[in-house]
């Protein structure tokens, strides 16, 4: 039952004419933009420019979901509109809606022009009735088939349109027809939609389109069924097609688990034409939009139809290796193939396989952390460390348990390790947006056990092993792709992570502290050196300063070197992004503090002396006598409370458990996540206020607390626990630490009574 053998002509109804149509014929020539279409209505209509085949089908436009909108219902003239682009799928196909003899079936889904998977509704096989079931079977003598479309319809349509499982179903195809797109359109301001774009910093006024086509049957007989493709393998990004499909399918059967689809080499032996037909389509469609296509199709009586393609979601290495073959096949330059790639996705390509085999006893046995495998000499002292790393060497940080100050340290080491702590200590909360392997929990005695010593941390594992063990390697093919993505940055293969990273913060010329590997050059088994030692926040801009508690008097000594203290190498425009103040002048305050001693320069920022160590604790002490020692060791308290919630947050915001790092492709998941973090951070906003009564200098606090949340609202979530820029996660650490400092206590205390890991 095939739906059309003629060109399409473009109907010449006058509710198609408008100057602002609300209705949009897509047969390859239409000239509206995504925005007002949806990219599921403009996919169709470029397919079908390209001489594809594709099933007949009209749009109706985001101008027609904003009347909907302000209206509540679907207006007379859209419904118009609607019921003349019904007409043109009927001149397309030769069938006519609702008809007893040649029914035309048609579906109707959902089109925003962001893409938005599995959020909105989709009504399919609208148009049957019983009359029109009997039609159906009479004519393809397969009441089976027509049976099952009519089955699917009612159930379908009771979910989406009726919200009712038992509901009755209209038996008038233009009555079904009204309830679906206006489900459609309600869909968008859904509970779930509203979520996901909150999450994602999509604008709820986009509105959605509305996509109507004529219907293929992928259910018709032993012929047809329905099938996803993708133009290159998604895991591993090798230019083979890779794809599944289901013989007697419809709709979403393939992707919704409930049944095993098949190899789509078996159509090579039912239905050899239509594979043949396919994969020329599927490289069209790759050469056309020069990015890996997912490809949604259905073969109806052994006749192959297109219902969507669109760029694929893809894995870490999919993503290397094809960025890196379409440049070198001619299909992107260099600088595309660039950005498409992140820092993220060349760590975990680069990162060497946990879980080391040997007879011999571990050194040390903890917690897993943070995945991965590193070798180095122990250093128990974070400025060591930094020394010895910016020297070349390869050295793990072991501590007690780790603080914000710690920061630089924990950026120069391959790796942590601690002896107090679990899952949501610091070491972990921050290795784990560092990528660095780690341990924690290892026990007491084990710093000086380690120190000094060649290990090798499985971070996996939970494991700390003497010597230098070699992990699986990474595959050769893996460093080559990185290599040729380093060359094109013009950068050293260990400086592409930092590179990549400072692009995504919007800094265009990173200082790299990136480790180099024997000889300078990267070689299978090594991990992923570093990121941009970089302790500072993003550029200050009009939207920050916009939202930023009002500083009521300009930054202290004391503000500038706690400040410093505790990022431990910082910028000048870092310290005036956290602190609210100029750049200009806070830069000239940091310049006097390095004339006075109290600070010194590096490539990455400033840091404290000795001398102004010392001058920092006694400023410290100076004010701590200016606070009510009973009041402020309250206040701590309650913020301990929190404090174990906040660690429990940013774990599930890294980990989904135990063993499963949050690859944030779940965004059910990462939503809750987030609106955990929210309801905490409205919570204890009081408190931090009061802090800041109780200790003046603390109040900035609460507009640095309040800026990330802002930025996260806005869609960027490495603004909930990125260590390197003023992250939720890297405020509420130094508030902490103040806390501590302004309670007279002591963080390895702390850290010994549990609330400071």
């Amino acid at each position: 039952m095939t739906t059309g053998v003629e060109p399409v002509e473009r109907p010449r109804d006058a509710a198609l004419e408008s100057t602002a149509p609300t209705v949009a014929e897509l047969d390859g020539t239409c000239a509206l933009s995504r925005d007002r279409i949806g990219g599921k209505a403009w996919s169709v209509d470029h397919m079908r420019a390209l001489g594809l085949p594709v099933p007949p089908a009209f749009a109706v436009t985001t101008e027609g979901w904003a009347d909907f909108r302000a209206r509540g219902a679907l207006s007379d003239e859209i419904w118009l509109h609607v019921r003349a682009g019904v007409a043109a799928l009927e001149r397309g196909t030769g069938r006519s809606f609702g008809d007893a003899e040649r029914p035309l079936l048609i579906s109707v889904r959902s089109g925003a022009a962001v893409s938005m998977p599995g959020m909105m509704d989709t009504v399919l096989n609208l148009g049957i009735n019983d009359e029109v079931e009997r039609a159906l079977a009479a004519e393809t003598r397969n009441p089976g088939y027509a049976a099952d479309t009519h089955g699917r319809f009612r159930s379908q349509y009771r979910e989406i349109v009726l919200g009712d499982p038992r509901g009755a179903v209209p038996q008038d195809p233009w009555e079904q027809l009204r309830g679906a797109v206006a489900a459609v359109f309600r869909s968008w301001d859904s509970a779930r939609a509203k979520t996901y774009r909150r999450s994602r910093g999509v604008s709820d006024d986009l509105g959605t389109a509305v996509t109507v086509q004529a219907m293929v049957f992928g259910n018709l007989d032993a012929l047809s069924g329905t099938g996803v493709l993708f133009t290159r393998n998604p895991n591993t990004g090798e230019r083979a097609v890779f794809g599944e499909w289901l013989v007697g399918g419809q709709g979403e059967d393939v992707v919704s688990g409930r049944t095993t689809p098949r190899p789509l080499d078996d159509l090579a032996i039912t239905m050899p034409d239509v594979l043949a037909q396919l994969l020329d389509a599927a490289d069209l469609l790759e050469r056309d939009g020069r990015d890996i296509q997912d490809i949604e199709f259905t073969v109806e009586s052994g006749r192959l139809w297109l219902l969507q393609s669109r760029p694929a979601k893809r894995s870490a290495r999919a993503a290397v290796r094809a960025a890196v073959a379409m440049a070198g096949e001619g299909l992107i330059d260099t600088a595309t193939a660039l950005g498409r790639v992140d820092a993220e996705q060349v760590r975990t390509v680069l990162r060497p396989a946990s879980g080391v085999e040997t007879d011999r006893p571990p050194l040390a046995r903890g917690e897993s952390a943070c995945p991965g495998l590193a070798s180095g000499v122990v250093v128990t002292d974070p400025d060591e460390a930094e020394t010895r790393a910016a020297a070349g060497e390869d050295v793990v940080l072991a501590r007690p348990t780790t603080s914000p100050d710690d920061l630089h340290g924990m950026i120069a080491a391959r790796a942590i390790v601690t002896e107090l702590g679990g899952a949501t200590s610091h070491a972990a909360l921050v290795s784990r947006e560092l990528g660095r392997p780690c341990v924690v929990g290892c026990g007491p005695g084990v710093v000086a056990a380690l120190a000094g010593r060649m290990v090798t941390v499985d971070g996996g594992a939970g494991t700390v092993w003497l010597g230098e063990i070699a992990g699986k390697a990474v595959d050769q093919s893996v460093i080559e792709d990185v290599a040729q993505l380093a060359r094109w940055a013009a950068v050293h293969p260990d400086e592409l992570v930092g590179l990549l990273s400072a692009r995504s913060n919007g800094t265009e010329n990173p200082t790299s502290a990136m480790h180099s590997t024997e000889n300078g050059r990267m070689t299978a088994g090594t991990s992923p050196a570093s990121d941009p030692a970089l302790p500072r926040t993003t550029p200050r801009d009009s939207r920050t300063q916009q939202h930023t508690t009002p500083v009521h008097h300009p930054p202290t000594d004391l503000d500038l070197l706690r400040l410093i203290g505790i990022k431990g190498r910082v910028t000048s425009d870092a310290v005036a992004d956290s602190l609210a103040g100029e750049a200009a002048e806070t830069g000239e305050r940091c310049a006097d503090l390095v004339a006075r001693g109290l600070c010194a320069t590096t490539p990455v920022g400033v840091r404290l002396t000795p001398e102004g160590r010392g001058e920092l604790a006694r400023l410290l002490t100076a004010e701590r006598e200016t606070v009510d020692p009973t009041v402020i060791a309250t206040a701590y308290d309650e913020f301990c409370a929190f404090n174990t919630e906040l660690k429990e947050i940013i774990t599930a915001w890294q980990m989904k458990d135990a063993a499963t790092v949050n690859d944030h492709a779940d965004t059910a998941y990462d939503t809750a996540v987030l609106d955990r973090l929210r309801t905490v951070h409205g919570q204890v906003v009081p408190l931090v206020r009061r802090i800041g009564e109780i200790a003046p200098r603390l109040s900035r606090y609460t507009g640095r607390l309040e800026r990330a949340v802002e930025r996260i609202d806005g869609g960027d979530h490495t603004w909930v626990a990125r260590p390197i820029m003023d992250s939720y996660h890297t405020v509420w650490f130094e508030l902490h630490e103040d806390l501590i400092g302004l309670c007279g206590l002591s963080r390895a205390d702390e850290a010994a009574a549990g609330r400071a890991h």
